[in-house]
């Protein structure tokens, strides 16, 4: 389950970025997630939420944005796989299998290359610091 390393590092790198903006709680994560990175979003945010149990980002939303594959062709064409002809394709049970089989040029019809795709990215860390809290109850 490579999930769990993932789910550590993305854990370490949200903890550092917060502290080091003087976080006293990390209010949201968002990822970027390819879908080709043969990664779980549901099984990183498991683990994820069992791992920051007693930490800032503890009670922390964790949503995930999917990435469509991207292609690169020699005509010029730079753009995002035909999704459609992936669902329709039912033959194929692999997801990377289903990809491959649509790496076709929409433009030329030609053998196009996947550029991206396989992303894993911290997009956003939504933090609060103490300054919030003292302004939230000044205001109040």
């Amino acid at each position: 389950m490579h999930e769990f390393s993932i789910a550590c590092e993305i854990f370490e790198q949200v903890l550092a970025t917060a502290k080091a903006h003087g976080a006293t709680e990390v209010k949201s994560i968002t990822l970027q997630m390819g879908r080709l990175s043969h990664t779980n979003p549901e099984q990183v945010e498991f683990c994820f939420k069992a791992i920051a149990e007693d930490s800032i980002a503890e009670n922390s939303d964790f949503l995930v944005e999917m990435l469509a594959p991207s292609l690169e062709c020699k005509c010029g064409y730079e753009g995002t796989i035909n999704e459609k002809k992936i669902r329709e394709s039912d033959a194929l049970k692999s997801e990377l299998l289903a990809y491959v089989a649509a790496i076709e040029c929409p433009i030329c019809g030609g053998q196009a290359r996947i550029v991206g795709g396989r992303e894993l990215i911290i997009k956003s860390i939504e933090i609060e610091t103490e300054e919030d809290q003292t302004t939230d109850s000044n205001n109040k």
